[in-house]
């Protein structure tokens, strides 16, 4: 999946943007996304009359709405007609499903009222819930409570990193390997790119996650189907992983607590192999900029190195640990577990 990001803007856009003024224009293309402009004009103009009604939009703010767009070079207009360019349908309808369009777009909005007490979060080191007196966010049991969430959610991410487990599939060697569980798997989209391998026709995987989670994935299994050699496992995974694979997999839930390592190295046999699949952050601490980015709107998901992750694999016994940035920023971390030496 291909983001948006500001290189594939049109120079004569971007020379137009003050950097201290972009969010203005970024949070107009949200409420874009929120409203679903470009699917609502998807292979079709529409003159701002029908779109307005089509959206729900007051006329004090449809034109000049409508016209920002055009001057961003995402909307075509010719007298009162308006249409995707070819970016916006690139980047906005076919580069991202809808359940990316309502999920990242909800989750920006978010970001947007984070960033409101970022001065006080920076001076007293609290995050914005408790700056603000609230709850810290679950999300995990909003997923529990809302199948749609759940869906958006996972359905995301299914799409967001199509890249990344095409890249695991064609890195790792599974070869001495039958059995995968895939820890907090979410959309199953690693699971199915390794089972998809020509070179794993053996092998067999475990989705474990919460029920919701796991209901999205099956579905996903079934339809690239492989339900024969990927299952389901509602669970937490901060209860105790299920014995009895020889490989333990951690995708894109951030940095890996040592207790949880440690289960993963009793749970598997000798030779057994855990993979830590992330965008860990660089050991200087400098990149990826936009995993620091989220630092600050996030709930804690940590800025672990990919330094520190390889020492908390060694600090549990793993051996033979390799590391290597396969795919864009994301870090592909293995280790094996040793075979215990004979007294």
């Amino acid at each position: 999946m291909e983001l948006p990001t500001l290189d594939k803007f049109p120079k004569r856009v971007l020379a137009k943007i003050d950097i201290q003024r972009a969010f203005i224009l970024s949070r107009l293309i949200i409420a874009a996304e929120r409203l679903q402009l470009f699917r609502a004009l998807h292979d079709k103009p529409m003159t701002a009359a029908e779109i307005g009604k089509s959206l729900k939009l007051h006329k004090l703010y449809l034109l000049p709405f409508l016209n920002t767009m055009v001057a961003l070079g995402l909307l075509h207009k010719q007298k009162d007609s308006y249409w995707n360019t070819q970016f916006a349908e690139k980047y906005f309808i076919a580069e991202r499903s809808i359940y990316w369009t309502r999920q990242y777009s909800r989750e920006c909005v978010s970001d947007y009222e984070t960033l409101t007490v970022l001065e006080q979060a920076l001076v007293s080191g609290k995050r914005h819930y408790q700056i603000k007196g609230r709850a810290k966010p679950d999300y995990l049991e909003g997923m529990k409570r809302d199948p749609r969430e759940a869906e958006d959610f996972t359905q995301m991410l299914f799409h967001l990193h199509q890249g990344d487990a095409e890249a695991l599939a064609g890195h790792l060697d599974l070869s001495q390997h039958r059995k995968v569980l895939d820890v907090a798997g979410g959309s199953a989209v690693m699971s199915i790119a390794l089972a998809n391998a020509k070179k794993n026709p053996h092998l067999h995987a475990c989705i474990l996650d919460i029920a919701p989670v796991c209901r999205v994935a099956a579905g996903n299994v079934r339809q690239a189907k492989l339900s024969r050699r990927i299952r389901t496992q509602a669970g937490d995974i901060h209860r105790g992983l299920p014995p009895g694979y020889d490989v333990i997999m951690f995708c894109d839930i951030g940095p890996i607590s040592s207790g949880l390592l440690q289960q993963a190295y009793e749970k598997l046999p000798p030779h057994g192999l855990v993979v830590l699949v992330d965008r860990y952050v660089s050991d200087d601490g400098t990149n990826p900029l936009d995993r620091l980015a989220t630092h600050f709107v996030a709930s804690g998901f940590g800025l672990a190195t990919r330094g520190q992750m390889v020492e908390a694999l060694k600090s549990c016994g793993f051996r033979s640990i390799k590391s290597k940035k396969v795919y864009q920023d994301v870090w592909f971390i293995t280790g094996v577990k040793p075979v215990a030496s004979s007294q």
